[in-house]
């Protein structure tokens, strides 16, 4: 930069540079080439939308990009969109990038029409150039940049190619501006003066005036433009800071974009004002007869394609190898037996995947680590001891002497114990359980998602499910948070976020809190599948997808708010590179961390509390009428489900344990019969989420919806259980349950 120009970035500032444009534009691609990947994940406050920022360097001048939530519009219809919004109007960009892509150019100049409404210097960086060629699709970017009166480059993301171009462009525009000084500016001429153009001219060469870099007003057909007009006369005399003109107030306003207009203005409007927009909407539609919204979306599609004709040349080409899938994958014929088998690799990569990976982990733990940190405390010695000595007395004397012993090397010994019991059962089987049970199926689950995403299939699978989806009041995106569910919950709640509306997003993360994930399933085989047979296991399965679809609908009819209609676009196939797959995976997992690990360790450390002073015999006398009588399980069961909170899987292995302690045996079938079995299975599967899953929900949401949600899931859980439990004792008067449950009970609380 020349010494002019450097002073024009105050020191320590770096400058701002917003990614703004559609999803599936090659935005995140852009944005990796050129942050790397030292970026930042942030939600944007009062949301969960993701704000991906990172820093980049231009000769020397620091620049900070962040890459904004994709969106069809600047409008705040959507979570999304109005992320985007509010951070054009809060943080107050230096410049804007608009990344569209070439071969659907059309659909992306619709957003680029309200960016040019702004008062912010705008490059377009045309991507894709290269897919749109193979398409026959050549966009003449010097034409589009007289068009539209801002810089056009021409770019590949994926191979780098002009995309440091991209950015320079963006500071040089930056760096003029602030040496014209901003005070220069006014609402009406944005960065200099701004030619006008219409859509609606004969179609026929556009002869454009010389280029004087200076950006072209956006104008409308006569009927709208003189309702815009007569709205940006009532906003003029509103300050409503650098970025946000009268203009694009007035535009926000006349398609009822409340939203849009009280965050640039600070505040709600005035009554005179607010009277002013309802009349001037309301005149323009009686006149047109439709929605202003529906009427504005037209205007802008109808300017942005009449754009696009005047700068691309089409080349008659064969079918595309694109066009050749599309074919075969978005045919129903075709494409639903493609898509369960890839909903089928998906599954089992994030099974086995994370299976292989768990087991890893927990030898890690259990052969290593935690040896070595009982060695460190002194347990393990004090233990063998013990142990040795135990036994003597227990042949010498009788169990009693055994007792004794351990009680007097409990006084002896504490603080070995409680460092057994805090630091080894607490501490360290939390991290083993958040390591171990989601940390695999969240790295594998991301990796797939990814590598969905970079391929481009992911939108074909919502495209295929969405029919079947929406008449249970869903979305086709929503299959694959409800899918990777089955892996674990944790990364399916996260992915949530690729809704568009707060309410799908809050019936699917009720419903994910439902489905069993692998630890789940774990129980329900372990389980029911092995002391009953496959067919109690089948029958929870057949159950809980029953109740999911009953939910789902009973849900999208309950909670309050709008599904707005799936608006998808079918982006190009795209050859992922291992590059983008790990970075993406690395960015999104490191929220784990933040979010799961702590509350699993917390929860961790209360239930080697509940063990270090002995609440387990209350527990079991307190809820002994209780599981017995509504739910027909012995006492014994009820503490494995404080086990569950932790970790699902966790609540059968107790119950082993424990029956070894109390009752001296370890099989199920010598205290439960294969009912109670399958009721105990049924409950686990479908009673209060992991707290690493009540953790994730929390962060997503609130601790109100994490709360609500819970004890809709027990009571649901108890409900099923005692509904199913009494309709079976119906229906065979003599059954053998509330005798076994009476003599387990009497045994388990006198022994």
């Amino acid at each position: 930069m020349s010494e002019m120009d450097e002073k024009a970035v105050p020191e320590g500032r770096a400058i701002r540079v917003f990614l703004v444009g559609t999803p599936n534009v090659g935005k995140s691609v852009f944005f990796n080439r050129l942050t790397g990947v030292n970026a930042v994940v942030s939600n944007y406050p009062g949301t969960t939308v993701d704000v991906i920022r990172g820093l980049a360097s231009i000769d020397g001048v620091k620049v900070e990009v962040t890459d904004l939530p994709g969106t069809y519009s600047l409008n705040s219809l959507s979570e999304d969109q109005e992320v985007t919004v509010k951070a054009i109007i809060k943080e107050k960009p230096d410049a804007i990038v608009n990344v569209v892509d070439a071969s659907r150019l059309d659909q992306c100049l619709v957003s680029t029409l309200q960016l040019l409404e702004l008062n912010v210097p705008l490059v377009v960086a045309l991507n894709q150039v290269d897919f749109a060629k193979k398409k026959g699709i050549n966009v003449n970017h010097e034409a589009l940049s007289e068009l539209l009166g801002v810089p056009v480059i021409p770019t590949v993301a994926t191979k780098g190619i002009n995309v440091r171009g991209v950015l320079e462009a963006a500071v040089k525009l930056t760096v003029d501006a602030r040496k014209r000084g901003r005070e220069e500016r006014t609402a009406n001429s944005g960065y200099g003066r701004r030619r006008r153009f219409r859509h609606g001219q004969p179609e026929r060469a556009m002869e454009v005036p010389p280029r004087i870099g200076h950006r072209r007003k956006v104008e409308y057909s006569p009927l709208v433009e003189s309702r815009l007009q007569r709205l940006e006369r009532a906003f003029s005399g509103y300050f409503v800071g650098d970025v946000v003109t009268p203009r694009i107030l007035a535009e926000w306003a006349l398609e009822g974009d409340s939203r849009a207009v009280e965050a640039a203005l600070g505040g709600s409007l005035p009554g005179w004002l607010a009277a002013e927009i309802e009349a001037t909407r309301r005149d323009l539609e009686w006149t047109l007869g439709e929605n202003s919204s529906v009427i504005m979306a037209k205007e802008r599609f109808a300017l942005a394609g009449w754009i696009t004709r005047q700068v691309i040349r089409r080349e008659s080409t064969k079918a595309t190898l694109q066009e050749k899938l599309d074919s075969v994958l978005l045919s129903y014929s075709t494409g639903f037996p493609i898509l369960v088998l890839v909903l089928m690799a998906i599954f089992a990569l994030i099974f086995l995947g994370g299976g292989v990976l768990e087991s890893g982990i927990a030898a890690f733990f259990e052969g290593y680590l935690t040896p070595s940190v009982e060695l460190l405390v002194g347990y393990t010695w004090t233990e063998l001891i013990v142990e040795v000595i135990s036994s003597l007395a227990a042949q010498l004397y009788g169990d009693a002497a055994s007792q004794v012993v351990e009680l007097v090397a409990g006084q002896l010994f504490p603080l070995q114990t409680l460092a057994k019991y805090f630091v080894v059962d607490g501490l360290l089987t939390g991290i083993e359980a958040a390591l171990s049970v989601a940390l695999p199926y969240v790295v594998t689950f991301y990796l797939a998602l990814a590598l969905l995403e970079d391929t481009g299939y992911l939108s074909r699978m919502a495209y295929l499910t969405d029919l079947i989806l929406h008449k249970f009041g869903l979305h086709g995106k929503s299959i694959i948070p409800l899918v990777s569910a089955l892996g674990c919950n944790v990364p399916a709640i996260m992915s949530t976020r690729m809704l568009e509306s707060r309410k799908q997003r809050l019936i699917v993360t009720f419903l994910i809190t439902i489905l069993p994930c692998s630890a789940r399933t774990a129980v329900v085989l372990g389980a029911a599948g092995y002391y009953g047979g496959l067919q109690y296991a089948l029958t929870i399965y057949v159950v809980v997808i029953g109740l999911v679809a009953l939910l789902s609908v009973v849900l999208s009819k309950v909670i309050p708010g709008e599904s707005p209609s799936m608006l998808m676009e079918m982006p190009p196939y795209r050859m992922p590179t291992l590059s983008s797959l790990l970075s993406k995976t690395w960015v999104r997992m490191r929220e784990f961390f933040k979010i799961a690990l702590p509350f699993v360790v917390a929860g961790s450390l209360l239930l080697s509390f509940i063990e270090a002073f002995n609440i387990v015999t209350p527990i079991l006398h307190a809820s002994a009428g209780f599981m017995g009588g509504v739910l027909g399980l012995p006492s014994i069961t009820s503490i494995t489900l404080v086990y569950g909170f932790l970790r699902k899987e966790m609540a059968i292995e107790m119950l082993l344990v424990i029956s070894k302690l109390k009752l001296g045996v370890s099989e199920l079938s010598f205290f439960m019969t294969p009912m109670q079995i399958f009721i105990y299975a049924l409950i686990v599967a479908l009673y209060f989420p992991c707290v690493a899953t009540f953790a994730v929900i929390t962060r997503e949401f609130n601790l109100k919806t994490a709360l609500l949600m819970s004890v809709t899931t027990i009571t649901l859980a108890i409900l099923t259980g005692a509904g199913i439990y009494h309709a079976y004792l119906a229906l065979n008067p003599l059954a053998l349950e509330p005798f076994v449950t009476l003599l387990v009970n009497w045994w388990t609380l006198t022994s």
